[in-house]
C-alpha cells in the first residue's frame, strides 16, 4: 500500500462540523459512538458492508476514534495514472476525531500530524496491497449545542475549535470487483491501525 499525510488549513481549506446537517435536512450527523444503531441511517454501510464492519469497529467503545462523514465511489481508471496500472479503482474518505480519554487532544495540532503520519507508516508496512491512503489534517469545529436549521458559523461562540483527520483509501484492480475487494482489505488494514495506535503515547521524537 501506498501511504501518505498532508495537513490542510488553509482560509480556503476543507473543515469539518460535529454536527453537522446537509443544506437540504435529508442527511445528518449519526453518533455512532453513543448510537450504534443509527450504522442503519447512514446510507454508504447499507450499501458497502466493509465500509459498515468499519464504521461499527472505529466508533466501539474501545477505539479512541469516532466517525463523522463518510463517502464512497467508483471510477475506471487510467492504468498509466495510477501506481498499479489498474483499470479499475474504488474510493472512500471516512473523517475521524478523537474522543474517550483522547477527546484532550483535539485542540493539539502536533499531535494530529504524529497521529496522521504513524497511520500512514502503519499502512505502507503492507507492501502486496494494491491501495494507496492519504491522512489529512484539518481543521474541525465542535458545536456545544444541537446544530439549528441554520449552518453554524466557524467563528460560533458555542462551538471548540480543534483538529480532524480525514481518511482517505483507494483499492486498484484489473475489474471493478478486484478493486472493490482490495479496498475492502484496505479499509480492514485501518481499522486495524486506528484501534492499535495510542493517541496519549505519541510523543515527539528527540
Amino acid at each position: 500500500m501506498d501511504a501518505d499525510f498532508s495537513v490542510e488549513l488553509g482560509p480556503t481549506a476543507p473543515a469539518l462540523e460535529i454536527p453537522w446537517r446537509d443544506a437540504e435536512g435529508r442527511l445528518q450527523y449519526v453518533d455512532l459512538r453513543n448510537e450504534p444503531s443509527g450504522i442503519e441511517r447512514i446510507p454508504e454501510a447499507q450499501l458497502f458492508p466493509a465500509l459498515r464492519q468499519f464504521l461499527l469497529d472505529v466508533n466501539s467503545q474501545q477505539s479512541p476514534w469516532q466517525t463523522a462523514k463518510c463517502d464512497v465511489w467508483e471510477e475506471a481508471a487510467e492504468p498509466a495514472e495510477n501506481f498499479y496500472g489498474a483499470c479499475f479503482a474504488r474510493h472512500c474518505y471516512v473523517d475521524l476525531v478523537l474522543t474517550g480519554e483522547a477527546r484532550s487532544l483535539r485542540d493539539s495540532l502536533e499531535a494530529h500530524e504524529r497521529l496522521a503520519q504513524r497511520i500512514a507508516q502503519m499502512l505502507e508496512a503492507d507492501d502486496e496491497l494494491e491501495a494507496t491512503a492519504e491522512i489529512v489534517v484539518r481543521r474541525c469545529y465542535f458545536h456545544r449545542a444541537a446544530p439549528s436549521d441554520e449552518p453554524h458559523a466557524p467563528h460560533d461562540e458555542t462551538s471548540d475549535a480543534g483538529y480532524c483527520l480525514t481518511l482517505y483509501l483507494s483499492g486498484f484492480g484489473a475489474s471493478a470487483d478486484e478493486a472493490a475487494e482490495r479496498w475492502s482489505q484496505a479499509l480492514q488494514a485501518a481499522a486495524k491501525c486506528l484501534l492499535q495506535l495510542p493517541p496519549h503515547d505519541e510523543h515527539p521524537k528527540d
